[in-house]
């Protein structure tokens, strides 16, 4: 959402080595996120002496459901192919079906957030406390 700061003036843009300082991450990790980032079309990479990362015009549309299920490897939550043996490896197993529900009902939780709602929050947020609904007194 460091990105989403710079997207108020459009033509701000952040080096990875700026988002990685402000995040607390690798360089190299962020490097990494931000090329996968600009593959799906979330971010523009702009190469150069005055270049930078910034949002795409069409990312404050983007379902965070739908990015995360395309960030994510399709991996399962469990591993059937581990070391020791697996009794259910070579049957239907439950548990590995819920766990992939699950995962499912995660994404689809996220499925009608969006991007920009992200960005709002988090302007929300540096704003002053978050208001949890209680009333103030002295």
């Amino acid at each position: 959402m460091r990105l989403g700061e710079a997207s108020a003036a459009p033509t701000t843009r952040m080096t990875v080595a700026e988002l990685a300082v402000a995040i607390e991450a690798p360089d190299t990790h962020v490097a990494k996120v931000v090329s996968r980032l600009a593959r799906l079309g979330v971010v523009r990479s702009i190469r150069g002496r005055s270049g930078g990362v910034l949002l795409a015009e069409s990312s404050p549309a983007v379902s965070v459901g739908a990015l995360l299920r395309e960030l994510e490897p399709d991996s399962p939550v469990i591993d059937c192919s581990a070391p020791s043996p697996c009794p259910y490896l070579e049957g239907d197993c439950l548990l590995r079906h819920r766990l992939a529900d699950a995962t499912e009902a995660f994404y689809r939780s996220l499925d009608d957030l969006r991007v920009a709602d992200l960005i709002t929050d988090a302007a929300r947020a540096r704003r002053g406390a978050v208001p949890l609904g209680l009333p103030h007194t002295n």
